[in-house]
């Protein structure tokens, strides 16, 4: 019997008495940093986005916490009500579908379990490669174990608007979030042309802002050149903890970026716990500062649903 939607469980809205971060338009820039207090920057420019919406997560540097934040907006979005579905288009990494686990269905081999890869190569439609997690309105589709080979089959016609066509005859969910790899490659490319908006993730340091900084010449040359559309809508600050180097990032992003959401997720052990289970956080650990602070920034992001 195959696996439905019907089968899986839903994912917890968050509880009603659990305390979340102030909002405010911009940082105090005199406090010292032992001092701050996590704050979601909301500049006076925003407007919540509306659906349905393609999302992009990117930063050219590996460990920033794409995948992260990919998973965890997608169940914080789904507790909310809305269809999700996570794409994952990172060539050097599975950890996607591992953490999420595709319910395939039951007697299918695994050589022939779609990807994101068949879809590139034109073996199926995106649709044929998006599987049912266990959680109920959470959709994913897997990169593949070959697709790190669409970056070298200059052959393929199509490769960077593949992604954007195949969502636009399969708009069944609210939202498809795509996990990208950290370097800007075919898929990438593709990605970015097929999204409306871009959120990056970050930590604090050196190396991760030159990875922020490799982006922003790739959001805008693509933005310029094949999809005018794109904005860089947020930064999520993963492992946001007290330092001198966070505050420097951090008001360094406030600078480089002024319309965009700036969001603070703080450090949190139980994050790393919860891939280990197989579980987003707000399950694992549902009043976790983590997943406090998703949750809320998914709620800033993203108007409600129109009935």
């Amino acid at each position: 019997m195959s696996i439905t939607q019907a089968q899986t469980v839903p994912l917890p809205r968050l509880s009603d008495d659990l305390a979340f971060l102030d909002v405010v338009t911009e940082w105090d820039t005199t406090v010292a940093a032992n001092k701050m207090q996590p704050q979601l920057l909301v500049p006076a420019t925003f407007r919540p986005l509306v659906l349905p919406r393609i999302i992009a997560v990117a930063n050219q540097k590996g460990g920033a916490g794409k995948t992260t934040t990919t998973v965890e907006l997608a169940a914080a979005l789904v507790a909310r009500g809305l269809t999700v579905r996570v794409i994952g288009a990172d060539p050097q990494r599975a950890s996607l579908p591992e953490w999420l686990l595709p319910q395939y269905p039951e007697g299918l081999e695994p050589k022939k379990r779609m990807s994101l890869a068949h879809v590139f190569f034109r073996k199926c439609t995106l649709a044929d490669a998006t599987y049912p997690t266990r959680y109920r309105g959470l959709w994913i589709v897997p990169g593949g174990s070959k697709l790190g080979r669409v970056e070298s089959e200059n052959t393929l016609p199509g490769r960077e608007g593949a992604i954007g066509r195949e969502i636009a005859v399969d708009r069944r969910f609210d939202v498809d979030i795509i996990d990208c790899g950290p370097t800007l490659g075919i898929i990438t490319v593709s990605a970015l042309s097929a999204a409306d908006d871009l959120i990056v993730p970050t930590q604090a340091g050196r190396f991760d802002m030159l990875g922020v900084s490799d982006l922003h010449n790739s959001w805008t040359t693509v933005r310029d050149t094949v999809n005018p559309k794109l904005e860089l809508r947020a930064v999520v600050l993963n492992e946001w903890d007290r330092t001198k180097v966070m505050q420097a990032t951090m008001h360094q992003i406030a600078k480089d970026y002024p319309h965009a959401v700036l969001a603070p997720l703080r450090r949190s052990v139980k994050v790393v716990e919860a891939v280990g289970e197989y579980q987003p956080t707000r399950v694992y650990a549902p009043r976790d500062n983590a997943s406090r602070d998703m949750d809320q920034f998914a709620g800033v992001m993203f108007a409600p649903k129109a009935a």
